[in-house]
This record gives structure tokens, C-alpha cells and sequence, in this order.
């Protein structure tokens, strides 16, 4: 049924919900190669499919024929180029994370204040002994990927594993510790770090680590400075610093939702 036209050309309300879903996808794909810095890659491929099809229209076969294996090499080496970050959004993909029980056991609210009261005395014995720390605790999304750039682990939490994994003498005190609920599961692991250019000037690594991380999931991480001893967390994004009695709280929720 038509339902309006534009010129002589019929239209209904699906034309319509076919454009606005092809613009939405568009949109998507488009965000995504700008926040790994390759928009204008991607625009340079919209332009050769583009040119592609006018060749095709007017019949030149020759030159169609140069195009089409021009974009297929760029896609190869795309491909091995997005590799890391291709595997990340394809693991990425969670039908069923709010479904937290069918990965681990549901925590009792005891056993959160423990794990919130063992994690915050790690972080003041680290921050006293000049010891840098990046904790990643493991939110409803499977940080497995992120697991498995490190060394596998199945340690308990507890402040002195935390001392004894982030000692400098320690083979695995670089890279961040990851926490799935009551254990440690993976050290020196390598983290992405965040891209955004109005960070601080004294931001180091782990703290664009720590960033990177919260904006692909929803862990909650928490850092020591190694220079100042300052703990700061990081969730969505975004750092920032809060006493420890809040942090307590925050841990609690955390571990509970």
C-alpha cells in the first residue's frame, strides 16, 4: 500500500523503516571505526563501493574489475589490522550476562563486606609500600578475553595475595590482576587503554588501562599510583576518587547487583 511519494517514486512504511534501519546501521558501523581511529579508512571504502557501482552502471568491466580487487586487498589487510579489536566485539557479545548465577555463585551479602573489607586492605598496604596496582573486578560482562593475555590463576582474595602478586620483585606484578567474585582469576594481563585525549597529563598507563577497560564493560576497576600512593577507581569510564568508607559501600553493591 503506498503511503506517500517523492517525485514519481512510491513509497510506503516500509521503505521508510528499511532507511531509517540501514542509516542506524550505518551509523554503528561508522561510530565503531571512529573509536578505532580508522573513519577515514572506512569513508575511503564507502567511496570505492560507491565508485564501484557507477562503474558497473556504465560497463566498464577493466577498471570495475582493478576497483573490486582494490577492495578486497584493503579488506585483508583490515581484517588482520582489526584482528584484536574484531575479537573483542565478537566476545563481546552477551546474550545472556545479566544471567551472572549460570558463571558463578551468587555472593551472600557476608561474604560481599568480606570481599570489600580483604580488597580495601590490599589497597592501603600497596598504596603504603610505593607498590603500583591495577584491580579488575569482574562485572556481569565475561572478561575472559582480557583473562587469557595474562597468566591463569585460582587464588582466593585476599590483601596479602594482592601484596604478593603487585611486589616489584614478583614475575607478575606487571600488567592488571582480574577478579571474577571470590577469586583471582588471571595476573599480567594486558588491558585496552583508552583513547580520549582530555585526560590529565598525569595520567600514566594503568590509569588509561583502568578507563579502557570500564568503557568496553562494566567492570570496576581500582588503581594505586606507584609515584603518589593515590587509590582512585575507575567505572564507565570515568575516575575518580572516594573515601574509604564509601568505596566499602560501592564494593558491596557492586559485588551484590
Amino acid at each position: 500500500m503506498e503511503t506517500f511519494r517523492i517525485g514519481l517514486i512510491p513509497l510506503t512504511w516500509r521503505d521508510g523503516l528499511d532507511v531509517l534501519f540501514l542509516t542506524l546501521l550505518l551509523y554503528v558501523v561508522l561510530r565503531w571505526f571512529y573509536r578505532v581511529n580508522l573513519l577515514g579508512v572506512s569513508l575511503a571504502l564507502l567511496g570505492l563501493l560507491v565508485l564501484l557501482k557507477g562503474l558497473s552502471l556504465m560497463g566498464l568491466v577493466a577498471v570495475s574489475f582493478l576497483v573490486r580487487q582494490l577492495l578486497i586487498w584493503i579488506g585483508v589487510i583490515l581484517a588482520v589490522a582489526l584482528a584484536p579489536d574484531l575479537r573483542r566485539l565478537l566476545y563481546g557479545v552477551r546474550f545472556f550476562s545479566g544471567l551472572r548465577f549460570l558463571r558463578r555463585d551468587v555472593l551472600t551479602e557476608q561474604q560481599a563486606e568480606h570481599l570489600a573489607e580483604e580488597i580495601i586492605e590490599a589497597l592501603q598496604l600497596l598504596s603504603k609500600n610505593g607498590l603500583g596496582a591495577l584491580i579488575v573486578l569482574e562485572g556481569t560482562d565475561d572478561l575472559s578475553v582480557f583473562a587469557q593475555t595474562g597468566d591463569s590463576l585460582q587464588m582466593p582474595v585476599a590483601a596479602r595475595m594482592f601484596m604478593m602478586l603487585f611486589e616489584k620483585k614478583s614475575p607478575l606484578h606487571d600488567g592488571a590482576v582480574i577478579v571474577r567474585g571470590d577469586k583471582i582469576i588471571a595476573a599480567r594481563c594486558t588491558l585496552p587503554l583508552s583513547e580520549r585525549l582530555d585526560l590529565p597529563q598525569n595520567y600514566g598507563q594503568r590509569h588509561r588501562a583502568a578507563m579502557g577497560i570500564t568503557e568496553q564493560t562494566d567492570a570496576l576497576t581500582l588503581i594505586v599510583s606507584e609515584e603518589t600512593g593515590i587509590i582512585s577507581i575507575a567505572q564507565r569510564g570515568e575516575i575518580r576518587r572516594i573515601p574509604f568508607v564509601e568505596l566499602k559501600k560501592l564494593l558491596i553493591r557492586f559485588y551484590l547487583r
